[in-house]
């Protein structure tokens, strides 16, 4: 690569930094692109070089965003600490960046054009799926999770989860206040609706 093409990426990961953290005070609608270049110390032209348009910015930072948590799955599950303690860890890491982002991160992700939410269901499929495989058999390892049921069955719920999660965007944001909730829906997950056994 290189100084120009170095450059130039330099100049777009600053202005996704830039929008990250003013998407989060402000939400994605409200946030501007005047802002967002002030923040980065960029032009507005630069902006709309990089990406086109405002709903471009957005589409970008939602993806670098996904990459992110998916990054912090991944050093979640390598730390040497309990099945249900990873679990909760990353569940309450999604909680605290959809807290962040007011809810909307979801709903930007459910209400976006075609060509986000094929990013999106690439993603799920080609890396988040993996990730999520390696945490359910590292499950089934220690017991947590009955080893009689099939990865394709395990993944099937979690797809149900996820799906219901972005097809109910405004329930999940009622629902981010609320630790004790998460810390609910975590054990549910996990043991379902019997609950834990001796």
């Amino acid at each position: 690569m290189d100084g120009f093409e170095r450059k130039k990426e330099q100049s777009k990961k600053a202005i996704i930094e830039a929008a990250m953290e003013l998407f989060k005070l402000h939400g994605f609608k409200k946030a501007s692109i005047s802002e967002i270049a002030r923040a980065a110390d960029v032009s507005q032209v630069t902006i709309y070089n990089h990406f086109g348009s405002k709903d471009g910015l957005v589409m970008e930072t939602v993806k670098a965003l996904l990459t992110r948590i998916l990054d912090r799955v991944r050093e979640i599950i390598r730390e040497d600490v309990p099945f249900p303690e990873k679990l909760e860890t990353i569940v309450f890491n999604k909680a605290k960046i959809a807290s962040d982002y007011r809810g909307q991160l979801m709903q930007e992700v459910a209400r976006s054009d075609p060509e986000l939410m094929d990013w999106v269901e690439s993603f799920w499929m080609e890396d988040v799926r993996k990730v999520t495989l390696e945490l359910l058999e590292e499950g089934k390892r220690e017991g947590y999770i009955n080893p009689e049921l099939s990865n394709e069955l395990l993944l099937l719920y979690v797809e149900l989860c996820r799906r219901g999660a972005v097809a109910s965007p405004d329930l999940i944001a009622q629902l981010e206040p609320d630790v004790e909730v998460y810390r609910r829906l975590n054990s549910l997950f996990i043991y379902g609706l019997v609950g834990k056994r001796d």
